[in-house]
């Protein structure tokens, strides 16, 4: 309740005051417009935080645009931005290979392996060699007469009595042995005329049919799926990049205009969290005076209106500035006002812009606007 009461005192006081100033003041062609220097605050952090390693600036102190102001240890930042690069460069040439497609190398071994199989297959499905068919009967003709002069050889050491018992033994061993060779011709020569069997066939062509896949997909290139994974990627991996370095110069914070430091917040050795602010400053070229015009003077000023600006510092010396700014909405107006004389303490805020290279105004100052009237006003 106290704080309501004493802030309708200052505004009754404030009307008090402005209409006492323009009913007192003397006839001139100049408005005079008591006003209060305000500029605008820059508060400035880091969005990453961390250990502050230095401190180049004081508080008071002009700094330009760009000017490194406090620097947090950044090696954590420095191996992330480092990782994250790395891994685009390998995502990179993964995305490179697909759309690049396979070797030329890599086409002739397909092809080269689905030709053996072609040639496997032809081969189990032609059968033996005529020449080999006529080895097989001449080998089996070959072993019959073996077999028939190793039995007239027996028959005859049956006659004889001139052969041992071992001896005897010996021979028919002898034709035991060409005819168990007789056998093994037979069989290799019926092996060759039935051919090669229909399971080696089929197992020749499921592999010709896998190589020539192979050597088609090969032929083809990577898939369009894959071309697609491998681009969202390569693409995810540079946005990360772009993260990293973006999270690495936070590790600076640098001044984005010409400002004037008023509060320095932090020391060497500080940790300080992500977003906390670390500097307070005034922009420098960002600087006015706000004055109040009562409603029925409003209509003498309008926008880009050339001014000039006096302040206590430097008495006798006026500064040239400009109107930037009419508000559209009244102050102090504690209720409705009809009269003439009732609608003075009606006001409208104005700012009038002022250039300050020599940084002679400071926030908070009183100053005085003089606007020059035509002959009209």
């Amino acid at each position: 309740m106290k704080r309501l009461l004493l802030t309708g005192a200052v505004a009754t006081l404030a009307v008090a005051g402005t209409g006492w100033y323009w009913f007192s003041r003397p006839a001139t062609n100049e408005l005079r417009l008591p006003g209060t220097v305000e500029t605008q605050d820059v508060r400035l952090g880091s969005k990453v935080g961390g250990r502050v390693a230095c401190v180049n600036i004081h508080e008071g102190q002009h700094v330009e645009a760009g000017q490194e102001l406090i620097r947090f240890e950044g090696t954590e930042w420095a191996a992330r931005r480092d990782q994250a690069q790395h891994r685009l460069e390998a995502l990179r040439a993964t995305w490179e290979k697909s759309r690049a497609g396979p070797l030329a190398e890599e086409i002739a071994e397909a092809k080269a392996a689905l030709d053996a199989a072609q040639a496997r297959l032809a081969r189990l499905k032609a059968g033996s060699r005529d020449a080999q068919k006529r080895q097989a009967h001449a080998d089996v003709e070959a072993e019959a007469a073996n077999l028939r002069k190793a039995e007239d050889d027996l028959a005859r050491t049956g006659t004889l009595t001139a052969f041992s018992e071992t001896e005897r033994g010996a021979v028919q061993s002898k034709r035991d042995h060409a005819h168990a060779r007789l056998k093994s011709a037979k069989a290799t020569l019926d092996l060759i005329q039935q051919g090669n069997r229909e399971e080696d066939i089929a197992e020749a062509e499921a592999e010709r049919t896998r190589f020539e896949a192979r050597y088609q997909f090969i032929r083809r290139g990577v898939r369009d799926e894959d071309k697609t994974a491998a681009y969202a990627a390569e693409a995810e991996a540079d946005a990360a990049v772009r993260l990293a370095e973006e999270q690495h110069r936070e590790v600076a914070v640098i001044a984005p205009e010409r400002c004037v430091i008023e509060v320095l917040s932090v020391r060497v050795g500080d940790l300080v969290p992500a977003g906390q602010v670390v500097v307070r400053a005034h922009r420098a070229d960002d600087l006015w005076v706000k004055v109040f015009v009562p409603s029925t003077e409003l209509g003498k000023l309008k926008l880009g209106h050339a001014v000039e600006v006096a302040i206590d510092s430097h008495p006798g010396r006026r500064f040239p500035g400009e109107v930037s700014q009419i508000a559209t909405v009244s102050e102090f107006t504690p209720r409705n006002v009809q009269s003439l004389d009732e609608r003075r303490h009606q006001v409208f805020a104005v700012k009038v812009r002022v250039a300050n290279p020599e940084g002679v105004f400071k926030s908070g100052m009183a100053a005085e606007v003089f606007l020059k009237l035509s002959e009209g006003n």
